[in-house]
């Protein structure tokens, strides 16, 4: 017998394991152009430098963000639900 989802459960979605995380600080570059969205992601990253001396800091890219415009519609929405969950119903403590 085949497997077959059980009813209701959400669609499988392949890769879940293997996909990076991207974590990033800011958006240094953004434009658009024949319908694909860009944005180019960055974070400040600390190197060691001599014992006691402060450690130097630097910007690094770590990803380019290309998509088509409905992607990034989607990605609106998805922050615009994030920062939703920040305010705490009426008489309930912040996320």
């Amino acid at each position: 017998m085949p497997d077959t989802p059980e009813a209701g459960a959400p669609p499988q979605v392949d890769g879940g394991i293997e996909a990076p995380v991207v974590y990033f600080e800011s958006v240094s570059a953004f434009g658009v152009g024949a319908g694909i969205g860009r944005m180019t992601l960055e974070m400040e990253v600390y190197e060691p430098t001599t014992p006691g001396a402060p450690s130097r800091t630097r910007r690094r890219l770590v990803a380019h963000l290309r998509g088509p415009l409905p992607a990034f519609e989607a990605l609106r929405s998805a922050v615009n639900q994030m920062e939703a969950m920040l305010t705490p119903p009426a008489g309930e403590r912040p996320n």
